[in-house]
């Protein structure tokens, strides 16, 4: 019997440990560096709810669990559910890029894309340094357990003044092979001076099939550069997802996010800003929809240390079933980040009586001359508008459709990307269809 197989006998998180021992071995600085992240998971655990921050979210499902890491494997074809784009097509799938079904086309000048795993075969050292530069130990326990088994992910460097004509579509796809097994894929974006592009990300997975994602991106925005970021989860109805997204903003740089979330039984994805540079800007767009036994958690942090900083967020959430959803959105003003305007907003929508939304906007303010402001709210499907429109001659299940998809089209309408928008609004108007036309 293997020791990773040997679970009986072992915690659920000692088990990763025999993972870990039986994927890597050696004393160069990068497994030292994956050994030490270990530890760090080891000594702390999986959050618990007596962490403020994971409060509403139990982790208990996910660690009961013995997931391995995935290994390679092959698809036979592009898959229906990805998107059309004109731009580059990276495939990670089970959290290993497959060349086959990505589609790297020349990049303009000052642009270079490239696979993690051929950053680590072709500068081990430059990789090990970039690793323990941005992630120290003491960050999330969950980041730190990326760290530990990471494999694949993708490198998008764009040098001062370049600029992506067209988007880079990360497509992080999940298969049968997949089940009980666990994926850590790393993004990393290092944007130069008034540089820009957009990167798309694209989770899914089988149906049929239970697994674990614990993804991790980091943005570099330096002085003047812009990307937009485009973030779908559609993993499978039995996997479990835990994304982490940070983004570093120098002075004038912009970043924005769409961070939708339909699929896996259990996800949260947490969304870190640190606007560290005068005139930067934050702009976080999200939406959740957990159905069924669904639980999504979105949890945000933008973290104004300049002066002369903004941002705007705006997340909506729709439950329905016994679906749980949780928006936990922190903005904190630093003492010295003055001439702050920062506004959030969370708007919920409850379909069913066993629905739930925790909403908790946070307002951290040490600075005196700032215009800061949120709100959030939870409800049902508004009776009068209901009314309404089956006085136009639609019945009861038309009606709520109607409103529902108006409610999300507040988020939908801002993506401006027309194939993910329209893939989007699909995904919507199915999700949330008349029972006459789902049963049909």
């Amino acid at each position: 019997m293997s020791a990773v197989s040997a679970k009986s006998t072992a915690s659920p998180v000692e088990r990763y440990k025999a993972a870990f021992e039986a994927r890597w071995q050696g004393d160069d600085t990068l497994t030292t560096l994956r050994r030490a992240a270990l530890e760090q998971f080891l000594s702390t655990g999986f959050p618990t709810q007596r962490d403020e921050d994971w409060k509403y979210t139990n982790l208990r499902r996910l660690e009961s669990r013995s997931f391995t890491p995935a290994e390679a494997s092959a698809l036979d074809a592009y898959q229906p559910e990805w998107l059309t784009t004109a731009g580059t097509r990276i495939v990670l799938v089970n959290g290993h890029c497959l060349p086959a079904l990505s589609s790297q086309k020349a990049q303009p000048p000052g642009v270079t894309v490239l696979t993690l795993k051929q950053w680590m075969q072709h500068e081990p050292a430059a990789v090990a340094a970039y690793l323990q530069e941005h992630d120290q130990l003491g960050s999330h326990a969950l980041e730190q357990l990326n760290l530990a088994f990471f494999e694949d992910g993708v490198v998008v460097n764009l040098a001062d003044h370049a600029s992506l004509d067209e988007p880079i579509y990360i497509v992080h796809q999940s298969t049968s092979s997949a089940a009980q097994r666990m994926s850590h894929p790393r993004i990393i974006v290092r944007a130069g001076r008034n540089s820009r592009a957009t990167i798309i990300e694209h989770y899914l997975g089988a149906n049929e099939a239970e697994y674990f994602t614990n993804a991790v991106v980091r943005f570099e925005i330096a002085a003047g550069g812009a990307v937009k970021h485009f973030r779908v989860q559609q993993e499978a109805p039995r996997a479990f997802h835990i994304g982490h997204v940070q983004a570093k903003l120098a002075k004038d740089a912009r970043y924005s996010i769409h961070d939708i979330a339909l699929g896996a039984s259990l996800g949260r994805n947490g969304i870190a800003v640190l606007l560290e540079g005068s005139g930067s800007h934050a702009a976080l767009l999200g939406m959740f929809a957990p159905m069924g036994n669904q639980h999504l958690d979105a949890h945000t942090r933008l973290d104004h240390i300049a002066a002369h900083t903004t941002s705007e967020e705006d997340y909506r959430g729709i439950a329905g079933g016994r679906g749980r959803g949780v928006f936990n959105g922190k903005v904190i003003v630093r003492p010295d980040a003055q001439k702050v305007d920062a506004r959030q907003s969370s708007r919920n929508l409850l379909l069913s009586p066993t629905a739930e939304i925790d909403s908790k906007p946070e307002l951290e303010i040490y600075a005196n001359d700032v215009k800061c402001s949120h709100g959030a709210t939870t409800g049902q499907l508004d009776a009068t508008a209901l009314f309404y429109l089956r006085s136009r001659g639609l019945s009861e299940s038309d009606a709520r459709a109607a409103l529902i998809r108006a409610f999300a089209e507040s988020i939908l309408s801002t993506i401006d990307l027309a194939p993910l928008r329209a893939a989007l609004e699909k995904q919507i108007d199915e999700r949330f269809k008349p029972a006459s036309e789902a049963n049909a």
